[in-house]
């Protein structure tokens, strides 16, 4: 995969979970060093993972602690060859942004790294991350995607006060602006966040299903036993790509007859079409790992 779209999160300190994830062949694992991680042993943690991550056999992202007393700490840590990104947790302004991106400018310095391969990806957990989301995505060409904060209970929830289900009417406003403005930043690809009832496969593929739909690449998963259905439900269907695939054609010789409308499959087909099209075969390269 050239994105992580689908990723597993490990607790930082599980270091059996650690060893056995890339068995279950996520796109790529995510350390937490966050709600998973006792204060006591944050410290500890992240040097032990700045020891593994360079040998670690899928690509890793850290989400980091988003407050005074970790974040600087955190990154420096785990800032080593081999990371591919920082999620930022409860991200809500600009500076927070350009803070972490300052910090592994000077991590890839000292190191030695191309300056900004380090990826950041937003956590989108509070109303007003929601409302500054087009902003933050901005605010750093390290921004490489939007994680929203869809889980049950979570913090969104939380502060929004609503209900929850996997159809996911109560929090529709929130995640759909966070996909529009990701969308207009031009990120490359879009995640919805953690689905937390672990043993409810029925749901977690409603929401899939709605997520996708609305129009996410991809997600975090926090089980092992999601990994399948997400990636069953967010891949294209070989009947889409087979679809699209055939439009791009009849569309390109109608181009070459001398015509910018043709009908296809019993619809009107033109330029916007043509290009929804290519949009969609592009999007579904990233999940087949190579150009279609």
């Amino acid at each position: 995969m050239k994105y992580p779209l689908i990723s597993l999160y490990v607790p930082g300190n599980r270091l059996d979970l650690i060893e056995k994830a890339p068995k279950f062949k996520p796109d790529a694992v995510v350390f937490d060093l966050e709600d998973a991680v006792p204060a006591v042993l944050k410290e500890s943690v992240r040097q032990q993972l700045a020891q593994i991550i360079p040998t670690y056999p899928l690509p890793v992202l850290v989400r980091v602690n988003n407050n005074d007393k970790y974040l600087q700490d955190d990154i420096r840590a785990v800032a080593v060859k081999g990371l591919y990104g920082i999620i930022l947790p409860m991200v809500e302004t600009v500076e927070q942004v350009r803070l972490v991106a300052t910090i592994l400018d000077a991590a890839e310095a000292k190191l030695g790294l191309v300056i900004g391969s380090i990826k950041i990806l937003l956590l989108i957990e509070t109303p007003l991350g929601v409302i500054n989301c087009f902003d933050v995505c901005k605010a750093s060409s390290r921004v490489e995607s939007v994680v929203f904060g869809s889980a049950e209970d979570g913090d969104m929830q939380a502060e929004l006060k609503c209900s929850f289900s996997s159809e996911g009417y109560e929090m529709m406003y929130a995640r759909s602006k966070c996909l529009l403005d990701a969308r207009a930043a031009k990120l490359p690809y879009v995640l919805d966040g953690a689905f937390s009832a672990v043993k409810d496969l029925d749901a977690l593929k409603t929401d899939c299903t709605v997520s996708r739909r609305l129009g996410y690449d991809g997600r975090t998963l926090v089980y092992p036993g999601h990994l399948t259905i997400a990636r069953q439900v967010y891949s294209p269907s070989s009947e889409d790509i087979k679809y699209y695939l055939e439009l791009v054609r009849v569309f390109d010789q109608a181009l070459e007859d001398g015509r910018a409308a043709v009908v296809y499959n019993d619809k009107l087909i033109d330029y916007a079409m043509y290009k929804k099209a290519n949009i969609f075969l592009a999007n579904a390269a990233m999940y087949v790992d190579s150009k279609i």
